[in-house]
């Protein structure tokens, strides 16, 4: 049976949350799978111009508004969208994230019966002293501080726990931490990166096609800007050059062994 997912997303009805949703409605979807977009009402009233536009992907996404009493980070929001999980699996995406294509399709080959999946997550740009600069997270398969994003976790719902009302921000780390010790069982680490935070725009539209290492220098880059071969604009050119003077080296040789 293919397994179905309960995609929550806690959202203040920033305008990024259309390209959210155009990156699931690209997505393969099943019959079963509910997209739940949780609009925080606290101090906001009702948003209708956010339900018309939810409501108006069809099924499965749906809206509901739930006030938490407070702000983070959409935290009460996405404990509310727990409860609401009526499929095999749960997962969170921000309302300024997207899915790369096909990223529910890979994710379901990875899907194994009651342990939690880990897969990969373009950070945002990060302030480092080269300038910004975007991180995949996980890097290395081990649960670190700052090292991982709850959006990377696809949960069994029967292991499902609330992320703590504390004000932190490690408390998705935690919850990763406190889901895999309900499952009682050793997660499962995706090597694939499937989301892209806070996307750039090319022409209007957010990147979408994925994230790969070239595979001249091992730069991560956004598929838009690598060629076919998985190069990018710089070691492209060098390689097509090493290309025809291998040609040109196998051809010489040749013609000297058939002279």
């Amino acid at each position: 049976m293919t397994p179905t997912l309960t995609i929550c997303i806690p959202t203040i009805g920033r305008p990024s949350l259309r390209h959210t949703l155009d990156s699931i409605k690209r997505q393969k979807l099943v019959l079963g799978d509910r997209v739940v977009v949780v609009f925080d009402s606290y101090r906001h009233g009702h948003n209708y111009d956010l339900q018309e536009l939810v409501e108006g992907y069809g099924a499965p996404f749906q809206y509901r508004e739930f006030d938490g009493g407070t702000h983070f980070y959409g935290n009460p929001q996405f404990n509310y969208g727990m409860r609401l999980a009526r499929t095999g699996y749960f997962c969170g995406l921000g309302d300024d994230d997207i899915y790369v294509d096909g990223a529910l399709e890979r994710l379901r080959t990875a899907l194994r019966p009651g342990r939690v999946t880990l897969c990969q997550f373009y950070s945002p740009p990060f302030d480092t002293p080269s300038g910004a600069r975007r991180f995949v997270l996980w890097d290395t398969p081990r649960l670190q501080v700052a090292h991982i994003s709850g959006c990377c976790m696809v949960a069994p719902v029967e292991a499902l726990v609330p992320v703590s009302a504390e004000q932190r921000i490690e408390v998705d780390y935690d919850w990763i931490k406190d889901v895999i010790a309900k499952s009682g069982q050793e997660p499962v680490w995706m090597r694939d990166c499937l989301i892209i935070a806070r996307p750039e725009m090319r022409d209007g539209v957010p990147v979408h096609r994925g994230v790969a290492s070239c595979r001249g220098c091992g730069v991560v880059a956004y598929l838009e800007d690598l060629d076919g071969s998985r190069f990018c604009a710089e070691c492209a050119p060098l390689v097509i050059r090493r290309h025809f003077a291998d040609v040109a080296r196998a051809d010489a040789y040749r013609r000297g062994v058939s002279a």
